[in-house]
């Protein structure tokens, strides 16, 4: 099976062949059926994808440098997360401004990452940011709620603070390997700021390209200070394994400490969420949804009530 590796900060990302594909065309309110598109949102243009029927919408929020394509290419046990889910209810995901891709827009999987198909923002942002323009952008696309919230690595801090923003709005979340909000209390400060300085000034591997950059210690204040979450049903999965870090990076010290409490973080992570399962899930490091989206589509299904 061919592979091919695209580095994104302290992330390594191992991909295989192609399951899905979309087509993009533009508009201004989605016909029922599959849409990708373009909808204007705060003088922006943000690149949203929708596909099947049903309710409630899954939305899924990729991780740190990840465009929507993350969720429908290089499954090793197909279906894709987003086509899986498709067969049983509508599901959607966007580009965040400063994402990048892993495929081409034939579908194939990039040798190097390609820019997402949203229109830049400035950076770096915070998840207040991405909880207010992902709200907007729904409400542009006429994307009806309630939502299941669907968030993988970094994208797990933002679909917390977006279900308690927006309570009434969420039907259930899926936490994928999310990044735990108490990390920062289970490490060592110069630790914590190393992790941190990796999404605050990432690489820039598309000259011209800002990737997306955000103030992590802001972001988890945001998140900390935000209202009770929500009382719905909520799962949060956990990787088996921890990615390894190349020898020399900077933040491997950070990464390594991070991996000795990662089941600490997890378990205060699942109880701060009223009635959340944590599962760990096998034969996985941290793109669960590439290695096992099997298991993510099971954990959606059963949160969704499909």
């Amino acid at each position: 099976m061919r592979r091919s590796t695209v580095r994104v900060g302290v992330l390594t990302i191992a991909l295989a062949l192609v399951v899905a594909a979309c087509s993009t065309a533009r508009g201004e309110s989605p016909p029922p059926g599959d849409v990708a598109g373009l909808f204007a949102v705060d003088g922006r243009e943000l690149y949203l994808e929708c596909h099947g029927s049903g309710s409630p919408t899954v939305v899924l929020q990729s991780g740190f440098g990840n465009a929507a394509d993350i969720w429908s290419v290089g499954a090793e046990r197909p279906p894709s997360v987003m086509a899986g889910v498709a067969g049983f209810t509508r599901v959607c995901a966007y580009d965040r401004p400063g994402a990048t891709r892993v495929s081409t827009d034939d579908g194939q999987i990039s040798e190097t990452p390609l820019p997402g198909r949203s229109q830049q923002a400035p950076m770096p942002r915070t998840a207040a940011d991405v909880v207010a323009e992902l709200h907007a952008l729904l409400a542009a696309a006429g994307v009806p709620g309630p939502y299941v919230l669907v968030g993988h690595s970094l994208g797990g801090p933002f679909t917390q603070l977006y279900s308690r923003t927006f309570p009434a709005d969420v039907a259930g979340i899926v936490l994928v390997d999310p990044t735990p909000p108490a990390l920062r209390d289970l490490i060592a400060p110069a630790q914590w700021d190393a992790f941190a300085a990796g999404v605050l000034h990432p690489p820039e591997p598309i000259p011209g390209y800002a990737m997306e950059a955000y103030d992590l210690t802001a972001s988890m204040d945001q998140l900390r200070n935000a209202p009770a979450p929500p009382q719905v049903p909520a799962t949060v999965l956990m990787a088996q394994d921890v990615d390894q870090v190349p020898p020399g990076d900077p933040s491997a010290e950070a990464v390594a400490a991070i991996g000795r409490v990662r089941p600490e973080a997890f378990t205060r992570l699942a109880a701060d969420i009223p009635g959340a399962a944590l599962v760990t899930v096998p034969d996985t490091s941290h793109y669960i949804q590439i290695q096992r989206p099997d298991a993510v589509i099971e954990a959606v299904r059963s949160v969704a009530g499909r």
